[in-house]
């Protein structure tokens, strides 16, 4: 049993000495690392899998520890030759969530709002209402401020905005003969000078009790722009349930 033992171990010693000769081979006669590889085609060339269990190091130098990049990077390519670096979606112009906002609510609470009557609706910025969402579920203030009292957004910073809301219009208290009419929904630029970023106007028979609209406005808006979404309609309204998501890309 004993010499049996002692050949294998022999056998065992000899294939060890072989991949250390062989590494050492590699290394002194090519400068190049192989693992499971004769015939290695770059410093380190690894036939087989890779496990890191803490930091990849990127870039750096001789003396220096390379980036392990921030939480959320990735890895890009800077081609043959070059080190790749880490990189955040907003830098790569991806299109970024920055805001999310509902209205639970109803305004006014009591009563309605007064619509244009037989005047188009076009013509009367007095009788229109900014839609003002009551909960923000989510608010990058790096990017933009709101104010939910008065429904307006302030830029922080300057880009494209993709502006998408919902709206709903209430009409449910209105008698009959004052339900039918027009109803326009616009996301409107208010500094520094007022513009119509995205309109939609749509007209509604007798006895409609509830208007839907939704719009999306894809614009560029310099740092401390206002914009706020509006409402109005012909008969009287009231503004109820609705949502909006706003997202950002890189100009």
């Amino acid at each position: 049993m004993s010499k049996i033992i002692s050949t294998k171990n022999k056998h065992s010693m000899k294939k060890q000495l072989s991949y250390m000769a062989l590494f050492v081979m590699s290394c002194s006669l090519n400068a190049q690392v192989g693992i499971l590889t004769p015939t290695p085609q770059h410093t380190l060339h690894v036939n087989g899998s890779l496990q890191v269990v803490k930091d990849l190091n990127v870039g750096g130098g001789p003396k220096t520890t390379g980036s392990s990049g921030n939480p959320g990077d990735f890895l890009v390519s800077n081609g043959s030759g070059n080190a790749p670096v880490w990189k955040n979606i907003a830098s790569e112009n991806f299109l970024k969530v920055i805001f999310v906002g509902n209205k639970t609510n109803i305004n006014p609470s009591s009563g309605s709002y007064t619509g244009t009557g037989s005047n188009p609706v076009s013509t009367h910025e007095s009788y229109t209402q900014t839609y003002v969402y009551n909960v923000s579920n989510k608010i990058d203030n790096a990017y933009l401020t709101y104010n939910s009292t008065t429904g307006l957004f302030t830029v922080v910073k300057a880009g494209f905005y993709n502006i998408v809301p919902y709206i709903t219009y209430d009409l449910s208290l209105n008698g009959n003969g004052y339900t039918a009419g027009t109803a326009k929904s616009s996301i409107q630029k208010v500094s520094s000078s007022t513009v119509t970023l995205a309109s939609i106007s749509t007209g509604h028979g007798e006895r409609t009790l509830t208007v839907n609209h939704n719009l999306s406005s894809i614009s560029y808006l310099n740092a401390g722009e206002t914009f706020r979404v509006r409402c109005v309609y012909t008969q009287d309204f009231r503004l109820s349930s609705g949502n909006i998501y706003i997202t950002y890309l890189t100009p």
